[in-house]
Order: structure tokens, then C-alpha cells, then sequence
């Protein structure tokens, strides 16, 4: 059975894949209708989209460069088990429990 938090990452994700899937779909309808250059309303609803979903990739990539960075120094602690001490491999259970609760929020 999945946690309150784990659902509402996943919701968070797919909310920026509705978000661009409606982006497009908006943006596409807009662009194929014939002399729309007077509807404003309909111009400033995609706009508001294409804003909200440029936002959207913005907080997913920070997210995903986030993970990067502690798969970067997991990484470095794991090649420094060849002669391991207690404290660097105490570092990386640290820095893995952090990805790990991370991917659960992703």
C-alpha cells in the first residue's frame, strides 16, 4: 500500500506531464485554427499554460539535477570503499537514505 507522501510525489510528476500534454494540445488546437489573431482570451489561456508548464520543467529539473548530485557523491564514497572507513561508509548510508527518500518525493 503506498504512503500519503509517496502519492503526492506522483502526483507532483504527473501533474507536470499533464501540464505539458495540455500545453501542446492547447497550443496545437491555437495554431491550426484559421484567423485566431482576435481572440484574446483564447491566445492569453495558452500563454498561461506554456508559462505554467515552463515553470513546471524548472522545478522537475532541479529535482532531477538533485539526484544527480548525490549520485555523484554516492558514487564517490562507493570508490573509496576499496579501503573503506567507518565514517565514509556511514557518509554514503547518509547520502543514500537522502536519494532514497528523494526518488519517493520524485
Amino acid at each position: 500500500m503506498k504512503n500519503i507522501e509517496q502519492e503526492k510525489t506522483e502526483n507532483e510528476g504527473n501533474g507536470y506531464r499533464r501540464c505539458l500534454a495540455k500545453a501542446m494540445d492547447r497550443t496545437q488546437q491555437l495554431l491550426c485554427e484559421k484567423d485566431v489573431s482576435h481572440d484574446y482570451k483564447k491566445i492569453h489561456a495558452v500563454k498561461s499554460i506554456l508559462y505554467a508548464t515552463i515553470e513546471q520543467a524548472g522545478i522537475e529539473t532541479d529535482r532531477l539535477i538533485s539526484a544527480q548530485e548525490l549520485l555523484r557523491e554516492l558514487l564517490a564514497l562507493v570508490v573509496l570503499q576499496a579501503d573503506p572507513l567507518r565514517h565514509e561508509r556511514q557518509e554514503a548510508l547518509k547520502v543514500l537514505e537522502e536519494l532514497q527518500a528523494q526518488h519517493h518525493r520524485l
